[in-house]
């Protein structure tokens, strides 16, 4: 189907998940880019449409064939596509995906827990690195971004499509993992912890915590914490950014060498 107009009824609807609002509404999110919708298309999201700025270079076949693809594929102008995309210069395709539901949905022995940080940059590395080294849930908790935020999207590189990702309240996601994993433990990172990462067991059911950027952890999470960590550095270095400080202490835990589901 081809749509010229950015005032049509589906590119406006469209163009609405562009803010939270919009795309909780819909139970649905945008997928910028040609690398960003292959890596969805192996996946098991769903997709409801993509959409490709017919002034661009086409597609290959083998992507307008793919299965989910073929009954969804919408043509735009550039100006309806424009209306559509997060990005000042687009590639040329979007894909419009479901959110996947995570209720009743048992969260992984390995898990991290995101609590009040607001960079899409930085939660999107945390995505991509949890892939890498078996934390395979993932909760974006009290005020966190939203993880279906185009630009954490795009920093995830494809990493949440194979995530069990999930928002919710950082109190109740601890005591959902907990009832789920009673022998395991609830590790919060924080610079001021007199316990270093590397002499701290992660080899049985972890739920790592990383806070905000510039004010750590709530108080509420700190409280439910079961063990506090830091990373060592030298006496003069300022904090590690969020990203980096959570990236390691998932290596660490994935050094230690335990199994990871």
């Amino acid at each position: 189907m081809y749509i010229e107009s950015p005032q049509n009824a589906r590119v406006r609807t469209w163009s609405q998940l562009k803010t939270k609002r919009g795309r909780y509404r819909q139970s649905l999110f945008l997928v910028e880019g040609y690398r960003l919708v292959e890596e969805l298309l192996k996946s098991a999201y769903d997709v409801e449409a993509i959409l490709w700025n017919v002034a661009s270079d086409e597609p290959s076949l083998a992507l307008q064939q793919h299965p989910k693809v073929k009954k969804n594929w919408f043509e735009l102008s550039p100006t309806a596509f424009a209306q559509v995309a997060d990005t000042i210069t687009p590639q040329g395709l979007i894909a419009v995906a479901k959110m996947q539901s995570a209720l009743d949905i048992v969260p992984s022995p390995y898990a991290l827990l995101l609590d009040g940080m607001q960079d899409p940059g930085n939660v999107g590395t945390l995505l991509r690195t949890c892939e890498a080294f078996g934390f395979a849930s993932v909760c974006c908790g009290t005020n966190t971004v939203d993880p279906f935020a185009p630009k954490v999207v795009r920093a995830a590189m494809g990493g949440m499509f194979r995530l069990q990702l999930t928002s919710s309240d950082s109190l109740d996601y601890i005591e959902s993992w907990r009832a789920a994993h009673p022998t395991g433990q609830v590790m919060l990172a924080t610079a001021d912890a007199q316990q270093l990462c590397y002499a701290s067991d992660m080899r049985r059911p972890t739920l790592m915590v990383i806070g905000s950027e510039a004010f750590g952890a709530s108080e509420a999470v700190r409280s439910h914490a079961d063990v506090t960590v830091a990373i060592p550095m030298q006496t003069d270095t300022e904090s590690l950014n969020a990203a980096v400080a959570g990236s390691i202490l998932l290596y660490e835990a994935f050094r230690q060498g335990r199994t990871h589901t």
